[in-house]
């Protein structure tokens, strides 16, 4: 059975300048090198008019697992990650997002939707998520755990974002 959470982090900027920062390949690159990890990495970038898409690969040393994990994952976690925006709706400065991160030949993976919408003389995004490990009897520990550490993670990455929107937008 799946958990879900949801998280939302608000920005002193337009919703027009976070999705700036959001099609640019040098944030994502920035922001990996800042919160990504070991030998974080951007796959592939791509943005259009209908969007932005980027993929991403994060590892996590098997050391800095919390114990319940080791149970199922015996060498250190390789994630890929996949994040989607909508191109931004400028008469509502508001663009909608998917997410989907996953562990290749895992027990589980991370989905949900992201919003960036315009508040006040700032911003918002807000994401809903859901986590599945399949795993008899430490499952649902683990998708505790999975959600647990995800909203730190967004933590991290979204003071980064507002940190490099400052500096460079």
């Amino acid at each position: 059975m799946a958990r879900r959470t949801e998280y939302r982090k608000e920005f002193p900027f337009p919703a027009e300048k976070v999705y700036e920062a959001l099609a640019t390949r040098q944030y994502w690159e920035d922001r990996l090198t800042a919160v990504g990890g070991t030998n974080a990495r951007v796959v592939a970038f791509e943005t259009n008019d209908g969007g932005i898409s980027v993929e991403l690969e994060q590892t996590i040393p098997r050391s800095k697992l919390p114990s319940v994990a080791h149970t199922v994952i015996k060498h250190d976690m390789v994630i890929q990650r996949r994040e989607s925006w909508s191109a931004l709706d400028g008469a509502a400065s508001s663009a909608s997002g998917e997410l989907f991160a996953a562990m290749p030949g895992g027990p589980g993976d991370v989905k949900g939707t992201r919003k960036l919408a315009a508040d006040g003389s700032g911003s918002i995004i807000e994401a809903t998520v859901e986590s599945r490990v399949s795993v008899p009897i430490v499952g649902g520990k683990l998708e505790k755990v999975v959600l647990q550490n995800l909203v730190r993670l967004y933590e991290k990455e979204d003071s980064f974002t507002e940190e490099w929107i400052g500096k460079h937008l």
